[in-house]
C-alpha cells in the first residue's frame, strides 16, 4: 500500500487552508462521450515506453457510486465525484515478462539483430527481477508519461482534468478487483470544468528546482 506521505503530516482542512484547494476544480454535470474519451485514453496507447512494453492499464469509471467510493479513497477533500468519469491509472510490474515478444518484432522488422535481441532480454530479466522495488519504479514512471500524454489530449478536447496520487490503494485495489501485480498510480477526473477561468495557483520559481552541475549548487542562466 502507498505510504500516504503528505497527508500524514498535514490534514486535508490545513492543505485546503495553504490554497490548494483550487487545484482541484468541481465539473458541470454533462457526459463526455464515448467517442470523445476514446479519444483521450488513445493518446496512453502511444505513450513511449521502455521497449514499447506499454505497462500502464486503465479504468473507465462512470458510475456514481464507484466515483464516491474514489472520492472517499482520496487522502485530501477533493470533489472527484463531480467528474462525470474517473480515470484509475494502473502499472503493470509484470509487463516486463512479455519483452520477449516485442523483441522479436524488432528482430523480424530488421530493427535490432537476434543476437542483440537475446543480449537485451538477458538484460531486462536480471534488470527487472533484481528487485520488486525496480520494478515498481520503472513502471510507475512509464504510467506517468502516459497519464501526462492523456491530461494533454484532454486539455486539446477542450476537458478540464486533474490527477491525484495520494489515496488509499488497498481500499482502491479491493473494490475494484485488481491483481496484485497491478499498482495504483493515478486517478484521473475528466469532464467540463464548471469554472469558465482556471484558477490561479502559485508557483514555486523554477530557478528553486534547478541546479548547475552538482545537487544544492544555484544555476543562473547566462543573460
Amino acid at each position: 500500500m502507498r505510504e500516504n506521505t503528505i497527508a500524514s503530516n498535514v490534514c486535508s482542512d490545513q492543505i485546503f487552508k495553504l490554497g490548494a484547494a483550487p487545484m482541484f476544480p468541481r465539473f458541470i454535470a454533462k457526459e463526455v462521450p464515448d467517442d470523445c474519451l476514446d479519444r483521450v485514453i488513445d493518446v496512453a496507447g502511444r505513450a513511449p515506453s521502455e521497449w514499447n512494453l506499454q505497462a500502464g492499464r486503465w479504468i473507465v469509471v462512470r458510475s456514481a457510486a464507484a466515483r464516491k467510493c474514489l472520492e472517499a479513497a482520496a487522502y485530501f477533500k477533493v470533489p472527484l465525484s463531480s467528474a462525470p468519469v474517473v480515470l484509475i491509472c494502473l502499472a503493470d510490474t509484470l509487463a516486463w515478462k512479455a519483452a520477449p515478444e516485442y523483441l522479436q518484432e524488432m528482430i523480424d522488422n530488421r530493427k535490432i539483430t537476434e543476437e542483440d535481441g537475446r543480449d537485451v532480454l538477458r538484460q531486462l530479466r536480471e534488470y527487472y527481477s533484481s528487485s520488486p522495488e525496480v520494478a515498481k519504479r520503472t513502471v510507475l514512471a512509464n504510467a506517468f508519461v502516459a497519464v501526462h500524454q492523456v491530461m494533454l489530449s484532454a486539455a486539446e478536447s477542450k476537458l478540464s482534468a486533474y490527477w491525484l496520487t495520494e489515496f488509499d490503494e488497498g481500499r482502491i485495489r479491493n473494490h475494484f478487483h485488481i491483481p496484485d501485480h497491478f499498482l495504483v498510480a493515478a486517478l484521473l477526473p475528466i469532464g467540463y470544468s464548471a469554472e469558465v477561468t482556471p484558477p490561479s495557483i502559485s508557483k514555486v520559481p523554477m530557478s528553486a528546482f534547478i541546479y548547475k552541475e552538482k545537487f544544492g549548487e544555484s544555476f543562473r542562466p547566462t543573460p
